[in-house]
């Protein structure tokens, strides 16, 4: 329905119901810094269960980077905001309702001074996600949709609630290197 396969989504959720375990997922990624004068400053792959696709990231010029590629906010902000279109879709279809037409919005101000280490301003108080629907369903239909959506996205999950963060430092031999 909608471009979303129901039959896989049902086995996945009854897969689910008698063993939540089945359906953990490792996401790891890689990337690496590019030294090379005007390129995009990241590069890496992205693996998913067609192939993988490369990304690429650059600051804009203001931050030191060439502004050769998309900065790497932008992709979070786009990634959260895919998230919360394909879950809403994913629920119209779970509840029956077609949709003809799915457009989503994201928009969030940035303020840079803590990455300059100018302040201990958060980067981000705020993003705005906005969805526009055509769709075979009342306003109560589709607020009952929203209302999933809200509370069963990924996306928005990780933004509305703080997740452990872990980082380490190698050097070149992969041995850690210790403060």
């Amino acid at each position: 329905m909608h471009n979303v396969n129901l039959e896989a989504l049902n086995q996945t959720v009854e897969k689910a119901r008698e063993n939540p375990a089945a359906v953990r997922q490792q996401a790891t990624f890689t990337g690496e810094w590019n030294v090379q004068e005007g390129a995009a400053q990241f590069r890496g792959a992205i693996p998913h269960p067609g192939g993988e696709m490369i990304f690429e990231a650059d600051f804009p010029p203001p931050m030191g980077g060439s502004g050769s590629a998309p900065n790497p906010l932008a992709y979070c902000f786009w990634g959260g905001l895919a998230c919360y279109a394909m879950t809403f879709a994913q629920e119209a279809a779970r509840q029956g309702v077609q949709i003809r037409a799915l457009r989503a919005h994201a928009q969030a101000e940035v303020d840079q001074t803590r990455a300059l280490g100018l302040s201990d301003r958060p980067p981000v108080e705020q993003v705005d996600w906005r969805l526009e629907i055509d769709a075979d369903a009342d306003a109560d239909k589709l607020q009952e949709l929203k209302r999933l959506a809200d509370e069963h996205c990924p996306g928005a999950f990780c933004l509305r609630n703080p997740i452990a963060l872990n980082t380490t430092l190698q050097g070149a031999t992969n041995e850690p290197i210790k403060p």
